[in-house]
């Protein structure tokens, strides 16, 4: 893998043994793409829609909720096919002859892949798909059902025996079930009205950020991208993380320095005793611009050591010619 904000995470899935086969929703078709390279379906401004985790070839555990504001490409047929020339040696071939490394020699190319747009997706598959959700519902709808038909036999019943107590359990589940989907309708509306109404303002506050400060949201994206890697895979069982929402961005000058302060919704997926599981958290990140024209961009790069000039691995950490070493040559750190 050549992509700079995937190496860590392919280190741990190697050292894991895990296989992660991502599904996206592109134009209405279904395209698939794998870590373990058996899938490398082409994807534009795709939409993930599942991810599956296989160890030793066996399916432990699957994640369908994700946020369809944010699209990925990764290189097209057409980009693949365009021609490109190694900046370390001047070797000419095709972009998919360097997704691994220059044929030549072996120069490190980067190509980054996140395109995040906010669009108009409001979360109702957050609150709908949940099953803590259906379960409530369920739960209210059977009390609701069974105070009802226990007022109607007990008001109706000239005697209250042990048969009356029968049906009344026999008639509420019979209710809750015909009533289920009415009270699902009224609790979806009146759950979704402000779920949306709450998107909706953050939306809005987030398009007028990036109005406003004139910052490149891509490229701003893609580092932060980069940066999270970088925390999340630091921890020795974590193997996947996918990034829900974007909750808070704020900016404010620190020592002369434009900061962005961002809020996140982070899912974080664990491998732990053989056993693959995930968890919801808040985090935030706050990241500093850096005036040098950086990396991790759309597009294919090559990145140079700042001292030596020699081309290098950003994900090494260090120019293995010269030994400076390399923190971050991200605009966004």
């Amino acid at each position: 893998m050549a992509f700079i904000s995937e190496t860590l995470q392919m280190r741990r899935l190697t050292e894991s043994g895990v296989n992660i086969k991502t599904t996206y929703i592109v134009d209405g078709t279904l395209r698939y793409r794998s870590t373990d390279g058996t899938c490398q379906d082409d994807v534009h401004s795709g939409i993930r829609c599942r991810k599956e985790y296989f160890r030793q070839g066996k399916l432990l555990h699957t994640e369908k909720i994700f946020d369809s504001r944010m699209e990925y490409t990764y290189v097209s047929g057409m980009d693949e096919e365009a021609q490109h020339t190694c900046e370390n040696c001047g070797f000419t071939g095709k972009v998919k002859e360097f997704v691994n490394g220059c044929p030549c020699c072996d120069a490190a190319s980067n190509i980054d892949y996140a395109d995040k747009e906010l669009g108009s997706k409001h979360h109702y598959d957050l609150v709908l798909q949940s099953p803590v959700y259906r379960i409530v519902t369920g739960v209210v709808d059977y009390i609701i059902s069974f105070l009802l038909c226990s007022l109607w036999i007990i008001n109706t019943s000239r005697t209250f025996n042990g048969y009356d107590v029968g049906k009344i359990f026999i008639y509420s589940t019979i209710l809750a079930m015909i009533l289920y989907y009415f009270f699902y309708l009224c609790d979806a509306y009146a759950v979704l009205g402000p779920v949306r109404r709450y998107k909706e303002k953050q939306n809005r506050r987030q398009q007028e950020f990036w109005t406003g400060t004139g910052i490149d949201k891509k490229r701003f994206y893609n580092n932060l991208n980069y940066e999270a890697g970088r925390r999340y895979y630091s921890r020795p069982d974590v193997i996947d993380y996918d990034i829900m929402d974007y909750t808070g961005l704020q900016e404010h000058v620190e020592n002369g320095i434009l900061c962005v302060d961002v809020e996140l919704q982070v899912r974080l997926v664990y491998l732990r005793g053989g056993r693959i599981t995930s968890a919801y958290q808040k985090d935030t990140f706050s990241l500093s611009h850096n005036d040098r024209v950086m990396t991790l961009d759309s597009g294919i790069h090559v990145i140079k050591c700042p001292k030596c000039d020699a081309n290098i691995d950003v994900t090494k950490g260090v120019c293995e010619y010269c030994g400076t070493e390399i923190d971050s040559l991200q605009e966004w750190k």
